[in-house]
């Protein structure tokens, strides 16, 4: 009864600090997008209005978008706990696809307080030595590469710096790496914080894709993608999202989900050029929703041909979730999203999106900000 008692406690304790943590993204969500209407404001104040002659054409799809190559060079940081065998379960899977190499990394700490931690065995190197901790580092790296890579081609790497997320950016930077894999716990708790707050900031600042997996995902031996849902804006920019799922798509005979959520009727972002007829036009959601449906039709045959897919448009105030609603309904295996391209606010709120799914999605995130 006690144990009971201890588990219905617990329960409760986790419900509350993931409705208090899905207030605070909430309000910055809404904040973000505050600051995009306010924006969008100045900008048409500032400009002197348009004739029919200074009228921009509304962006086409790109008929070439360059087909990436698939992901070889794999770069695995590794914190020597649970979430790192999960991430070096799908680098290896990358890295035996693709004829490539996983890059296990290690980034060690500077300060004392850190380099005290039992992992790095202080008691047996005189204390908090960065040169000892880093020694046990490749140790532990080689016996981690021994039981799980002996099939696939690795190196070991360590970095000493007092921040993981720098030490793993500069090591991604060294060696060229065209993919991070990454594992970060749940969607709550103390350890969520520590390891996702690491894993976002390497989205945030990397220059190439990030794949992130959650905690308690154990990828299969036959591991192979065959739903793979893109949320996409209708615009060119999203070429770089819809070239990447082609191109994982081809490999595992997948089916490509390309996801629009349009705005509602009461949406600031029905603002965007995108919806309306004109430059002065009025923000109307019929025809939103008629031009969206138009132009995702037009990505998809221009950058999906030749692979299956299935259109998905919704109409909602609450892009996040409507994402994971939709995951959850085509049982998506894989979530790409993209902010490449964009700027200013609507790229934050796309950032933000992306951050979100990385918390909330039951299926891994590839990340994208080239």
């Amino acid at each position: 009864r006690a144990m009971d008692e201890k588990d219905r406690l617990g329960q409760l304790l986790d419900k509350k600090e993931r409705a208090e943590e899905n207030r605070f993204f909430a309000e910055r969500d809404r904040e973000l997008i505050e600051q995009l209407r306010r924006k969008k404001a100045e900008e048409e104040e500032a400009s002197p209005e348009p004739t029919p002659q200074e009228a921009s054409p509304e962006p086409t799809p790109q008929e070439d978008t360059p087909m990436p190559e698939p992901f070889r060079k794999i770069l695995t940081p590794v914190y020597f706990d649970e979430t790192s065998q999960e991430a070096l379960q799908y680098a290896r899977h990358f890295a035996q696809r693709n004829g490539g190499s996983v890059s296990l990394l290690h980034v060690v700490p500077t300060d004392e307080f850190h380099l005290l931690r039992r992992v790095y065995e202080p008691e047996k190197g005189g204390g908090a030595d960065p040169d000892w901790a880093e020694k046990i580092s490749r140790d532990k790296l080689q016996a981690i590469a021994q039981e799980h890579l002996q099939d696939t081609q690795h190196e070991i790497l360590t970095r000493l710096n007092s921040d993981p997320a720098a030490g793993i950016l500069e090591a991604q930077k060294d060696i060229g790496a065209d993919l991070v894999v990454m594992t970060t716990h749940g969607r709550t708790g103390l350890s969520h914080l520590i390891l996702g707050s690491v894993v976002e900031n390497v989205v945030r600042e990397t220059s190439g894709p990030v794949f992130v997996s959650r905690h308690g995902e154990h990828p299969s031996e036959t591991l192979a993608f065959q739903k793979i849902l893109v949320p996409v804006d209708i615009t060119e920019q999203s070429s770089t999202a819809l070239s990447h799922a082609r191109q994982l798509a081809e490999q595992y005979g997948a089916t490509v989900y390309p996801l629009h959520v349009v705005p509602a009727a009461d949406s600031d972002l029905l603002l965007r050029e995108v919806y309306r007829a004109g430059p002065q036009a009025p923000a109307d959601h019929v025809y939103a929703e008629k031009v969206a449906r138009q132009k995702l039709e037009e990505l998809v045959e221009t950058q999906l041909s030749g692979v299956q897919t299935q259109l998905e448009l919704h109409v909602s105030n609450d892009p996040g979730r409507t994402i994971i609603e939709t995951e959850k309904a085509v049982g998506a295996d894989l979530l790409i999203m993209a902010t490449h391209g964009f700027s200013g606010m609507f790229h934050l709120l796309l950032r933000s999106l992306t951050e979100k799914m990385m918390r909330e999605a039951d299926c891994p995130v590839l990340a994208l900000h080239q």
